[in-house]
């Protein structure tokens, strides 16, 4: 970036300061302010372009937690740049040479790009905060869980029985990972959710409510102001002003 740049991930407004880069992954709702103000290199690509033996190493970049900016170690800043202009000479290379070859050069330009992005400075190893407890591997296999069932499982009982274990067990793993209670994790991402349907994707509340396992739109709807302040109708149309 050449500047400072404010942005949204998932409604919640960050700045992005030369040098940083940008994570955004894949279902995360995005927005820059204004649109279309940010300059740098933009890479896009799917999860399985990486080989299997590549996700434990990059498992601090892609966990449920990993911040949506990176500040990499000021030595780091000139190759970084310089292998992401790099990835897009060959990404526009195509027929430059044989297409196996060309592929293999991408991919490898991409996994060396991401791995020292992985090992940025504030990026914590997966399972430090809880190290030799078993509690950090159980809240990653509850954050796995929720992804899954966040629209039709809405208690903690629900995600104790899925994991084998108690509620109070569960409970104690999320309070060690994030001092919050698994039911308002459950509500958070449910909230989240809900932010994404009616603010990027357009949906009216009552399908919203639908969606996310309200048997009542009016429930929706107070579950929503509680938490924003704001009716989902007020929302979407805060939401759309933004973006016209």
């Amino acid at each position: 970036m050449c500047r400072a740049d404010p942005f949204n991930v998932d409604h919640v407004t960050r700045t992005v300061a030369p040098g940083q880069w940008l994570w955004v992954r894949p279902g995360h709702a995005q927005c820059w302010h204004p649109p279309g103000a940010a300059r740098g290199p933009f890479i896009l690509f799917e999860p399985d372009v990486l080989r299997p033996d590549l996700a434990r190493l990059l498992a601090p970049l892609t966990a449920h937690e990993a911040p949506a900016v990176l500040s990499p170690h000021p030595d780091d800043t000139a190759w970084l740049q310089q292998t992401a202009l790099q990835l897009l000479d060959e990404h526009r290379a195509l027929g430059r040479r044989p297409l196996d070859i060309h592929h293999a050069l991408r991919r490898s330009l991409l996994e060396s790009l991401l791995l020292r992005l992985a090992n940025s400075p504030g990026i914590a190893p997966t399972g430090t905060a809880t190290a030799g407890t078993g509690r950090a591997d159980r809240y990653g296999r509850f954050l796995d869980a929720l992804e899954l069932h966040f629209r039709e499982l809405h208690q903690a009982a629900d995600y104790a029985e899925l994991l084998g274990c108690s509620v109070r067990t569960l409970s104690r793993a999320a309070q060690d990972a994030t001092g919050k209670g698994v039911r308002e994790l459950i509500d958070e991402r449910r909230l989240l959710e809900a932010r994404r349907l009616l603010g990027t994707a357009r949906w009216d509340a009552r399908t919203v409510a639908v969606h996310l396992g309200f048997t009542d739109p009016a429930n929706f709807g107070r579950f929503f102001r509680d938490r924003t302040g704001l009716t989902p109708v007020a929302f979407a149309a805060r939401a759309a002003r933004t973006d016209a």
